[in-house]
């Protein structure tokens, strides 16, 4: 037994204890202690990576906006999607959409409005916000749509 481990004095004054101080219990609560911070500072790095965008970098993932018009240049409710991906949204009334979490590489987006949809190609890095641009739909493209 180390002297640092050894009991005091202080615990024999009045004879010998009905109870001795066990040492393996101060050692499992150190233990319990370690095991827990480095459990709370992995969790606090994790949702940290996530909330600034390294996470999607090593992810290899990416982030797509752009807007959806008609064809008189007025801003469209529209759907999204990555064509093969589990990837989708929806443009807001302003026809603004951002599409995270789609895979990095070369990507077919699908921009559906009216049962006509348009592909657009798009290169996505990963941790990097890609501006595709506009999507417009023309008049013509509904008379197809629904004609098909």
């Amino acid at each position: 037994m180390a002297f640092e481990e050894s009991p005091s004095m202080d615990l024999y004054k009045d004879g010998m204890p009905a109870h001795l101080p066990d040492p393996s219990h101060k050692k499992r609560l150190i233990w319990i202690a370690i095991v827990g911070l480095t459990v709370l500072s992995l969790l606090l790095a994790f949702f940290s990576m996530a909330q600034d965008g390294t996470l999607a970098t090593l992810a290899g993932t990416g982030t797509v906006t752009g807007i959806v018009y008609d064809d008189l240049g007025q801003p469209v409710i529209a759907d999204i999607f990555v064509f093969g991906a589990d990837v989708s949204a929806q443009s807001d009334q302003m026809g603004r959409f951002k599409l995270s979490g789609v895979p990095s590489g070369q990507q077919v987006l699908v921009v559906a409005y009216r049962n006509v949809g348009r592909e657009y190609a798009v290169n996505i890095s990963a941790g990097q916000m890609v501006d595709m641009g506009e999507a417009r739909f023309q008049t013509d493209d509904f008379l197809n749509g629904w004609s098909q």
